[in-house]
Protein backbone atom coordinates (compact mmCIF):
# COMPACT_ATOMS: atom_id res chain seq x y z
CA UNK A 1 0.00 0.00 0.00
CA UNK A 2 1.50 3.76 -0.84
CA UNK A 3 1.41 5.84 1.72
CA UNK A 4 1.54 9.86 0.43
CA UNK A 5 3.80 12.28 2.52
CA UNK A 6 5.48 15.67 2.15
CA UNK A 7 9.06 15.27 0.86
CA UNK A 8 11.85 16.93 3.45
CA UNK A 9 12.11 19.81 0.61
CA UNK A 10 8.64 20.37 0.87
CA UNK A 11 8.80 20.50 4.76
CA UNK A 12 12.06 23.05 4.49
CA UNK A 13 9.60 24.96 1.85
CA UNK A 14 6.82 25.20 4.26
CA UNK A 15 8.79 26.26 7.05
CA UNK A 16 10.89 29.20 5.06
CA UNK A 17 7.62 30.58 4.41
CA UNK A 18 6.54 30.23 7.45
CA UNK A 19 9.34 31.57 9.21
CA UNK A 20 9.38 34.87 6.64
CA UNK A 21 5.66 35.59 7.24
CA UNK A 22 6.26 35.39 10.75
CA UNK A 23 9.04 37.87 10.16
CA UNK A 24 6.86 40.18 8.16
CA UNK A 25 3.41 40.38 10.78
CA UNK A 26 5.55 40.14 14.13
CA UNK A 27 7.07 43.65 13.37
CA UNK A 28 3.30 44.55 12.71
CA UNK A 29 1.64 43.00 15.29
CA UNK A 30 4.27 44.96 17.93
CA UNK A 31 2.90 48.32 15.89
CA UNK A 32 -0.58 47.74 16.42
CA UNK A 33 0.59 47.05 20.13
CA UNK A 34 2.03 50.19 20.68
CA UNK A 35 -0.64 52.24 18.57
CA UNK A 36 -3.09 50.72 21.16
CA UNK A 37 -1.27 51.82 24.56
CA UNK A 38 -0.95 54.76 22.26
CA UNK A 39 -4.54 55.41 22.35
CA UNK A 40 -5.07 54.47 25.80
CA UNK A 41 -2.61 56.95 26.86
CA UNK A 42 -4.18 59.41 24.98
CA UNK A 43 -7.87 58.51 26.56
CA UNK A 44 -5.74 58.57 30.40
CA UNK A 45 -4.82 61.78 29.48
CA UNK A 46 -7.84 63.42 28.48
CA UNK A 47 -9.87 62.54 31.25
CA UNK A 48 -7.04 63.43 33.64
CA UNK A 49 -7.18 66.46 32.10
CA UNK A 50 -11.00 67.31 32.07
CA UNK A 51 -10.18 66.03 36.09
CA UNK A 52 -7.97 69.55 36.02
CA UNK A 53 -10.92 71.61 34.42
CA UNK A 54 -13.39 70.24 36.58
CA UNK A 55 -11.27 71.36 39.50
CA UNK A 56 -10.63 74.74 38.43
CA UNK A 57 -14.67 75.09 37.59
CA UNK A 58 -14.94 74.48 41.81
CA UNK A 59 -11.91 76.70 42.30
CA UNK A 60 -12.51 80.13 41.32
CA UNK A 61 -11.33 79.25 37.71
CA UNK A 62 -7.61 78.19 39.30
CA UNK A 63 -5.73 74.91 38.24
CA UNK A 64 -4.12 72.70 41.27
CA UNK A 65 -0.96 72.92 42.57
CA UNK A 66 1.10 70.45 41.27
CA UNK A 67 2.57 70.24 44.34
CA UNK A 68 2.90 71.07 48.15
CA UNK A 69 3.85 69.80 51.81
CA UNK A 70 6.43 67.68 52.83
CA UNK A 71 6.83 63.98 51.67
CA UNK A 72 4.93 61.03 51.58
CA UNK A 73 6.53 60.37 54.97
CA UNK A 74 6.16 63.54 56.82
CA UNK A 75 3.59 65.14 59.21
CA UNK A 76 3.04 67.22 56.65
CA UNK A 77 1.75 65.19 53.90
CA UNK A 78 2.80 65.78 50.10
CA UNK A 79 -0.13 66.78 48.17
CA UNK A 80 -0.28 66.37 44.28
CA UNK A 81 -2.60 67.27 41.22
CA UNK A 82 -3.66 63.49 41.31
CA UNK A 83 -4.77 63.78 44.66
CA UNK A 84 -6.65 66.76 44.18
CA UNK A 85 -8.39 65.63 41.07
CA UNK A 86 -9.63 62.66 42.21
CA UNK A 87 -12.96 63.19 43.61
CA UNK A 88 -13.88 64.95 40.36
CA UNK A 89 -11.96 61.33 38.42
CA UNK A 90 -12.14 58.67 40.80
CA UNK A 91 -9.91 56.71 39.12
CA UNK A 92 -6.39 55.67 39.61
CA UNK A 93 -4.85 54.70 43.06
CA UNK A 94 -5.74 55.97 46.25
CA UNK A 95 -3.56 54.73 49.24
CA UNK A 96 -3.14 56.03 52.96
CA UNK A 97 -0.03 57.67 54.14
CA UNK A 98 1.17 56.08 56.46
CA UNK A 99 2.51 59.00 58.74
CA UNK A 100 -0.52 61.33 57.95
CA UNK A 101 -3.24 59.13 57.63
CA UNK A 102 -4.10 61.35 54.17
CA UNK A 103 -5.33 59.26 51.52
CA UNK A 104 -2.84 60.09 48.55
CA UNK A 105 -3.00 59.47 44.71
CA UNK A 106 0.81 59.41 43.81
CA UNK A 107 -0.62 58.73 39.61
CA UNK A 108 0.92 55.10 39.07
CA UNK A 109 -2.88 53.35 38.17
CA UNK A 110 -5.92 54.04 36.17
CA UNK A 111 -5.80 56.58 34.10
CA UNK A 112 -2.82 58.33 35.59
CA UNK A 113 -0.86 55.67 33.75
CA UNK A 114 1.35 55.49 30.64
CA UNK A 115 0.95 52.06 29.33
CA UNK A 116 4.15 52.08 28.09
CA UNK A 117 6.15 53.43 30.91
CA UNK A 118 7.97 51.29 33.28
CA UNK A 119 5.56 48.80 36.19
CA UNK A 120 5.07 51.19 39.87
CA UNK A 121 4.08 49.37 42.86
CA UNK A 122 0.55 49.41 43.23
CA UNK A 123 0.53 48.77 46.83
CA UNK A 124 3.31 50.62 48.19
CA UNK A 125 2.44 54.23 49.05
CA UNK A 126 6.18 55.48 48.69
CA UNK A 127 6.58 54.41 45.19
CA UNK A 128 4.98 57.20 43.77
CA UNK A 129 3.85 57.15 39.86
CA UNK A 130 3.57 60.35 37.71
CA UNK A 131 3.75 59.25 34.67
CA UNK A 132 1.82 62.62 33.51
CA UNK A 133 3.76 65.80 34.97
CA UNK A 134 1.79 68.98 34.77
CA UNK A 135 2.96 72.50 33.86
CA UNK A 136 4.44 73.59 36.71
CA UNK A 137 4.22 77.33 35.10
CA UNK A 138 0.56 76.87 35.61
CA UNK A 139 0.08 74.75 38.41
CA UNK A 140 2.96 75.91 40.61
CA UNK A 141 4.87 73.92 43.12
CA UNK A 142 5.43 74.69 46.52
CA UNK A 143 7.40 71.39 48.02
CA UNK A 144 8.37 72.26 51.21
CA UNK A 145 5.15 74.31 51.98
CA UNK A 146 5.02 72.57 55.43
CA UNK A 147 8.54 74.29 56.55
CA UNK A 148 8.06 77.64 58.58
CA UNK A 149 10.72 79.20 56.15
CA UNK A 150 8.71 78.71 53.02
CA UNK A 151 5.84 81.10 53.78
CA UNK A 152 7.75 84.20 55.09
CA UNK A 153 9.88 84.43 52.47
CA UNK A 154 7.95 84.99 49.28
CA UNK A 155 8.10 81.44 48.61
CA UNK A 156 4.49 80.31 47.43
CA UNK A 157 3.00 80.82 44.10
CA UNK A 158 -0.65 80.46 43.60
CA UNK A 159 -1.33 78.58 40.38
CA UNK A 160 -2.71 80.27 37.46
CA UNK A 161 -6.35 80.38 36.95
CA UNK A 162 -7.16 79.40 32.66
CA UNK A 163 -8.50 82.81 31.66
CA UNK A 164 -4.93 84.01 32.40
CA UNK A 165 -3.77 81.47 30.08
CA UNK A 166 -2.06 83.13 26.89
CA UNK A 167 -3.45 80.67 23.79
CA UNK A 168 -4.85 78.21 25.86
CA UNK A 169 -4.76 76.12 22.67
CA UNK A 170 -0.81 76.23 22.58
CA UNK A 171 -0.08 75.78 26.19
CA UNK A 172 0.41 72.62 27.30
CA UNK A 173 -0.73 71.93 30.78
CA UNK A 174 -0.07 67.94 31.08
CA UNK A 175 3.29 65.66 29.58
CA UNK A 176 3.78 62.15 29.57
CA UNK A 177 7.08 62.18 31.54
CA UNK A 178 10.27 59.76 32.60
CA UNK A 179 10.63 58.17 35.55
CA UNK A 180 12.76 57.62 38.39
CA UNK A 181 13.89 54.11 38.57
CA UNK A 182 11.69 51.60 41.50
CA UNK A 183 14.90 51.81 43.73
CA UNK A 184 14.52 56.05 43.87
CA UNK A 185 10.72 55.67 44.70
CA UNK A 186 9.98 59.39 44.89
CA UNK A 187 8.89 61.02 41.11
CA UNK A 188 8.64 64.53 40.20
CA UNK A 189 4.28 65.22 39.56
CA UNK A 190 5.34 68.26 37.11
CA UNK A 191 7.55 68.17 33.89
CA UNK A 192 10.58 70.16 33.60
CA UNK A 193 9.77 74.21 31.96
CA UNK A 194 13.43 75.53 32.27
CA UNK A 195 14.41 76.86 28.67
CA UNK A 196 18.00 75.55 29.09
CA UNK A 197 16.33 72.16 29.25
CA UNK A 198 15.16 72.52 26.09
CA UNK A 199 17.21 75.19 23.77
CA UNK A 200 20.27 76.15 25.91
CA UNK A 201 19.63 79.64 25.96
CA UNK A 202 18.07 82.12 28.59
CA UNK A 203 17.33 85.55 28.77
CA UNK A 204 20.25 87.41 30.87
CA UNK A 205 18.87 90.66 31.84
CA UNK A 206 15.38 90.98 33.31
CA UNK A 207 12.66 91.83 30.06
CA UNK A 208 14.94 90.32 27.17
CA UNK A 209 12.64 89.24 25.13
CA UNK A 210 14.48 88.08 22.13
CA UNK A 211 16.30 85.65 24.44
CA UNK A 212 12.80 84.73 26.07
CA UNK A 213 11.19 84.30 22.98
CA UNK A 214 13.47 81.57 21.14
CA UNK A 215 11.38 78.75 20.13
CA UNK A 216 12.49 75.16 19.67
CA UNK A 217 13.36 72.17 21.44
CA UNK A 218 16.98 70.61 20.93
CA UNK A 219 16.62 68.25 23.75
CA UNK A 220 16.28 65.21 21.21
CA UNK A 221 19.34 66.59 19.22
CA UNK A 222 22.71 64.34 19.62
CA UNK A 223 24.79 67.37 18.12
CA UNK A 224 22.92 69.51 20.23
CA UNK A 225 26.02 70.37 23.10
CA UNK A 226 23.96 69.65 26.13
CA UNK A 227 22.57 66.13 24.46
CA UNK A 228 22.68 63.23 27.20
CA UNK A 229 20.70 60.12 26.58
CA UNK A 230 18.48 60.80 29.37
CA UNK A 231 16.65 63.37 27.94
CA UNK A 232 14.87 60.51 26.20
CA UNK A 233 14.86 57.73 28.55
CA UNK A 234 13.52 57.33 32.05
CA UNK A 235 15.83 57.31 34.90
CA UNK A 236 18.20 54.08 36.18
CA UNK A 237 19.70 53.98 39.96
CA UNK A 238 22.84 55.97 38.40
CA UNK A 239 20.69 58.30 37.26
CA UNK A 240 18.05 59.05 39.54
CA UNK A 241 16.70 62.04 40.35
CA UNK A 242 18.13 63.88 37.33
CA UNK A 243 16.34 66.53 35.13
CA UNK A 244 16.66 64.87 31.71
CA UNK A 245 15.00 61.47 32.62
CA UNK A 246 13.09 61.91 35.39
CA UNK A 247 10.98 65.41 34.68
CA UNK A 248 11.88 65.55 30.90
CA UNK A 249 8.52 64.67 28.39
CA UNK A 250 9.23 61.19 27.29
CA UNK A 251 8.55 59.64 23.29
CA UNK A 252 7.84 56.27 24.09
CA UNK A 253 5.24 55.87 21.05
CA UNK A 254 7.65 55.48 18.41
CA UNK A 255 9.01 59.08 18.50
CA UNK A 256 5.70 60.58 19.36
CA UNK A 257 4.78 62.01 22.94
CA UNK A 258 1.17 62.38 24.28
CA UNK A 259 0.85 66.04 26.07
CA UNK A 260 -2.68 67.60 27.39
CA UNK A 261 -3.01 71.38 25.89
CA UNK A 262 -4.98 74.10 28.94
CA UNK A 263 -7.98 74.19 26.57
CA UNK A 264 -9.02 70.21 27.12
CA UNK A 265 -7.84 69.04 23.73
CA UNK A 266 -4.89 66.29 23.52
CA UNK A 267 -2.83 65.09 20.73
CA UNK A 268 0.85 63.63 20.09
CA UNK A 269 3.43 64.93 19.07
CA UNK A 270 6.19 63.70 16.97
CA UNK A 271 10.11 64.06 18.58
CA UNK A 272 11.21 67.57 17.45
CA UNK A 273 7.83 69.12 16.90
CA UNK A 274 7.55 70.80 20.55
CA UNK A 275 8.03 74.38 21.14
CA UNK A 276 9.28 76.05 24.09
CA UNK A 277 8.21 79.29 24.19
CA UNK A 278 5.00 78.48 22.26
CA UNK A 279 4.32 75.46 24.16
CA UNK A 280 5.47 75.63 27.48
CA UNK A 281 6.35 78.95 28.67
CA UNK A 282 3.55 81.18 30.74
CA UNK A 283 4.75 84.28 31.53
CA UNK A 284 4.46 84.93 35.77
CA UNK A 285 4.46 87.31 38.09
CA UNK A 286 5.13 87.61 41.66
CA UNK A 287 8.64 85.37 41.41
CA UNK A 288 11.32 86.68 43.36
CA UNK A 289 14.96 85.94 44.16
CA UNK A 290 13.73 83.88 47.28
CA UNK A 291 11.88 81.67 45.85
CA UNK A 292 14.08 78.41 45.62
CA UNK A 293 11.66 76.62 43.34
CA UNK A 294 10.99 79.31 40.48
CA UNK A 295 14.68 81.66 41.68
CA UNK A 296 16.16 80.33 38.66
CA UNK A 297 13.81 82.63 36.39
CA UNK A 298 14.20 85.54 38.62
CA UNK A 299 15.65 88.05 37.26
CA UNK A 300 16.46 86.15 33.65
CA UNK A 301 13.32 85.88 32.51
CA UNK A 302 10.46 88.51 32.10
CA UNK A 303 8.03 87.77 35.19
Amino acid sequence: MNRKAFTLIELLVVIAIIAILAAILFPVFAQAKMAAKKTQCLSNMKQANLGLLMYSGDSDDMFPMSEYGDGWSSATPHITWTTNIFPYVKNGDQLTDPVSGNKVSTGKDGIFKDPAGPQVSQTDVSKEGYYFGVNRLICSANYNGGESWFDGNGQVLPSMTSSEVDQPADKIIMAEKGLNSSAAGWQYPWFVDWQFQYIDSIATTPGNAATVNRDGDRSQDPSWALYTPWFDTDCNSASDGKWECAAHPRYRYNGNANFAYSDGHVKSVTKGGLKWFKNIYVQRSGITSNSWTYGWYYPQEPF
